[in-house]
C-alpha cells in the first residue's frame, strides 16, 4: 500500500512543489489535523524489518481479521500552468532551435495575431493504487491512471485528429466549437489524444516467506534520493509521496529480500527482463499464437541484475532516532549489472508487420552484434543528529558497447565503431531545523556529467533532442542525467531541459511552517555546465532561478501555488559566429537566408503552478 490514511503534507509539498525540492524537503512532519502529541518518541523495540519496498512480515494469527481483502489507495490531481517566454524569446521554429515551443500564434502570418510568448493550461490525473489481500502476507498490487495528464479541453465532441476531415464531404461540415456547448468526447487513442484514457502502468505480487519477501511483475523502482531510480510516487525510503511526479520507473522484476542474519543490514538480489525486442504479438508471427505470445529471440534481450545490501530504518524510526536526541545512521549500495549480445534494429519495423532476421554479412542490416556490458553503482546514505540532516547519493555507470556499426550519423555515415561507458552524478542536502522543527534552512549541490556534444538542433535544450551516443571519433560516453522526476527546479531542468545533465548546481532554501496547515518555501538555483562547449551559447553559467512556493494542506486535501523565475545567462544565449574565425560558427545564422532572427541573447522566464490534490 503506497499511502495509508491521510497524505503527509510534507509528501504534498516536498518533491511536487512546483519543482521545489527533492523528498523529504516538505511541510509538517505529522498528517494534518493529526492528535499526536508532540514530544521526544520513546525507544520501540529493535524489529529488524527488510527493505521499505517490501511488505511486513505476516500478522500474529489473532490479528488476521483486521485484514481487509482490497485496500484502495490513490489521489485525484489537478494542475494549472502558466508558462511565459519559455523559449527565452528563440522563435520556434527557427534555425538553430528553441528551447520550447513557441505558442502556435506566434507563428500566423495574419495581420494583428496576438503574440505575447505565453502559454496556459490546465490538467488533471486520477490515479488508482488498489491492493488485493489474499492473506497476511500474501498481496497483489495494482496502479492505474486514468486520464493521464489530460489538458482540460482537449477532446471536444466532433474532433478528430486522424484525418477525418480531409475528404470533400467533411470539408462542408467542418469541426465549429462554437456549436458543441463545450461537451468534451471520451478520449480515443490515435482519434483524438496520444493516450489511452485508461492506462494500467503496474502489477506486481508481494508473498512473504519464512525467511524474506518475494516480488514479481511490473512494480516501481525507488533508490537513495531517487536521482537515478525513482518511482514517480510513494517514497519507501525517506517517506511521503509526490504527488507532482509525471513519469516514474517501472521494471519488470523478480526479487528477493530479507534481513542478513545476525546483522541490521538488509539484502535483496533481483532479475530485470530490461529489455526482449520483438515478441510474437508485434509482429505477424502472433497468428495462432494470439492468446499465448512469446519473446521471439534471447540473443536480443537485454538482461539485468540488481543486488542491494542496506543499513535501513523505516522514515518514522528514522525521525524518531532523531527526536530522542541519538544518532540515526542509514546507509547502501545499489547495484545492477546488464548485457546484451545482439541487437534487433526496429528502424525499417513497423507494429505487426513482418521480420527480417538477416545480419549485415548478408546484406540486411536487421541483426547487429552489440556486445553491451554495463556496472552502474550507486551508493545513498542518510545521517541525522540534533537539528542537522545530511543526505547524499552518487551513482556511476560503467561499461563497454562492443558494436556500434549500425548507429548513423547527419552524414549517413557510422560515428564509432564501439565505446565505453564513464558517467558520474550525484546530489547531497544538509538541512537545519528550528523553531521547534518549523523553520527549515538548508543546501542542496548536485551534479551530472556531460559530453562535448550538442543537441540536434543545438537551440533545443531539452534531453529528447541530445546525443547519447556522442558524435564523429567519440569512444567514451560520459553523459549522465538524472531522473526525470527529480525536480531541482521549475523552468530549466524541469521544463527547458527536461533533467540534469552536463550541470552542476547550488540550491540554497528556506521553508518555514505557518501552522500545522500552511507552508512557505523560497529557493535559489544557480546552474553552470561541465562541458561549456555543448551549451547552446558555448558559456559556463546557464543561469540563476528563483521559485516560491505557498501550501495548505489538511486530511486528504492539499492546495498549492507556485511560482519561478529564470534568468538566464550565456549558456543559453545564441550568439553570432565570428566571421574573422572559422572555428567560432555557432549555427544561428541561417546560411541561406542569411536571416539572424535567432541569433540574441535569451530572455528572462517565469511560471505560476497550482496544484489541487485529493489524496484517499
Amino acid at each position: 500500500m503506497f499511502v495509508v490514511g491521510a497524505p503527509v503534507a510534507e509528501a504534498q509539498i516536498a518533491p511536487g512543489g512546483g519543482g521545489m525540492g527533492g523528498p523529504g524537503m516538505g511541510g509538517p512532519s505529522q498528517p494534518a489535523g493529526d492528535d499526536k502529541k508532540e514530544g521526544v518518541a520513546e525507544a520501540a523495540p529493535k524489529t529488524p524489518g527488510l527493505l521499505p519496498t517490501t511488505p511486513a512480515l505476516p500478522a500474529p494469527k489473532g490479528r488476521r481479521k483486521r485484514w481487509k481483502l482490497l485496500e484502495l489507495d490513490g489521489y485525484y490531481r489537478m494542475r494549472t500552468d502558466w508558462f511565459k517566454n519559455f523559449n527565452l524569446g528563440f522563435p520556434d521554429p527557427g534555425f538553430g532551435g528553441a528551447p520550447f515551443p513557441t505558442a502556435l500564434g506566434c507563428k500566423s502570418n495574419l495581420v494583428d495575431h496576438p503574440c505575447d510568448n505565453s502559454l496556459s493550461s490546465a490538467n488533471m490525473r486520477l490515479r488508482l493504487e488498489p491492493t488485493i489481500n489474499l492473506d497476511e502476507g500474501t498481496s497483489v498490487h495494482i496502479q492505474a491512471d486514468l486520464l493521464d495528464n489530460l489538458v482540460l479541453g482537449s477532446t471536444p465532441y466532433d474532433q478528430s485528429l486522424a484525418g477525418a476531415y480531409t475528404t470533400i464531404p467533411a470539408v462542408l461540415n467542418p469541426p465549429l466549437g462554437a456549436f458543441n456547448n463545450g461537451a468534451q468526447a471520451p478520449v480515443a487513442q490515435g482519434i483524438n489524444s496520444d493516450r489511452a484514457a485508461v492506462q494500467i502502468k503496474r502489477a506486481w505480487g508481494e508473498v512473504a516467506l519464512p525467511l524474506g519477501v518475494l516480488k514479481f511483475g511490473r512494480m516501481p523502482n525507488q533508490w537513495g534520493m531517487g536521482i537515478l531510480y525513482n518511482g514517480g510516487g510513494a517514497d519507501p525510503i525517506n517517506g511521503g509521496y509526490d504527488y507532482d511526479a509525471d513519469y516514474g520507473d517501472t521494471v519488470d522484476r523478480a526479487s528477493f529480500s530479507l534481513l542478513i542474519p545476525g546483522t541490521n543490514l538488509r539484502a535483496m538480489v533481483a532479475s530485470d527482463w530490461a529489455m526482449t525486442r520483438l515478441v510474437s504479438n508485434q509482429t505477424s508471427a502472433n497468428k495462432g499464437h494470439e492468446g499465448h505470445p512469446f519473446d521471439l529471440d534471447d540473443s536480443d534481450d537485454i538482461n539485468s541484475w540488481v543486488g542491494v545490501i542496506s543499513r535501513m530504518d523505516s522514515p518514522q524510526e528514522f525521525k524518531d532516532t532523531v527526536d530522542r536526541g541519538e544518532l540515526a545512521l542509514n546507509y547502501g549500495v545499489y547495484f545492477e549489472y546488464k548485457t546484451q549480445a545482439w541487437d534487433y534494429d526496429l528502424k525499417d519495423f513497423t507494429l505487426g508487420g513482418a521480420t527480417d532476421p538477416g545480419g549485415i554479412a548478408v546484406g540486411s542490416p536487421h541483426y547487429v552484434p552489440r556486445s553491451l556490458k554495463t556496472y552502474s553503482p550507486d551508493v545513498w546514505g542518510k545521517l541525522g543528529i540534533g537539528r542537522f540532516t545530511i543526505e547524499a547519493e552518487v551513482a556511476a555507470q560503467f561499461g563497454s558497447i562492443g558494436s556500434l556499426g549500425d548507429v548513423l550519423g547527419k552524414d549517413g555515415k557510422s560515428f564509432i565503431t564501439h565505446a565505453d561507458i564513464r558517467k558520474f552524478g550525484g546530489a547531497g542536502r544538509l538541512t537545519w531545523k528550528g523553531l521547534e522543527g518549523k523553520l527549515r534552512l538548508g543546501l542542496e549541490t548536485g551534479f551530472a556529467s556531460g559530453d562535448q556534444w550538442d543537441n540536434t538542433p543545438q537551440g533545443a535544450t531539452n534531453i529528447a533532442f541530445g546525443n547519447p551516443l556522442g558524435g564523429p571519433g567519440d569512444s567514451t560516453l560520459t553523459q549522465f542525467v538524472f531522473n526525470r522526476d527529480y525536480k531541482v527546479d521549475m523552468i530549466l531542468w524541469r521544463h527547458l531541459v527536461g533533467a540534469v545533465t552536463n550541470a552542476g548546481y547550488i540550491k540554497p532554501f528556506i521553508q518555514y511552517d505557518v501552522t500545522r496547515s500552511i507552508m512557505f518555501k523560497v529557493s535559489n538555483i544557480s546552474s553552470f555546465a561541465l562541458k561549456p562547449v555543448a551549451t547552446p551559447g558555448n558559456g559556463v553559467m546557464y543561469g540563476t532561478e528563483f521559485d516560491g512556493d505557498l501550501g495548505y494542506a489538511t486530511g486528504g486535501m492539499f492546495i498549492g501555488l507556485s511560482y519561478g523565475v529564470l534568468f538566464p545567462f550565456g549558456a543559453l544565449s545564441h550568439p553570432a559566429d565570428n566571421p574573422d574565425d572559422t572555428a567560432q560558427k555557432y549555427g544561428y545564422t541561417d546560411p541561406t537566408t542569411g536571416d539572424t532572427s535567432n541569433v540574441k541573447d535569451a530572455e528572462t522566464a517565469h511560471t505560476i503552478q497550482s496544484r489541487f490534490v485529493l489524496a484517499f
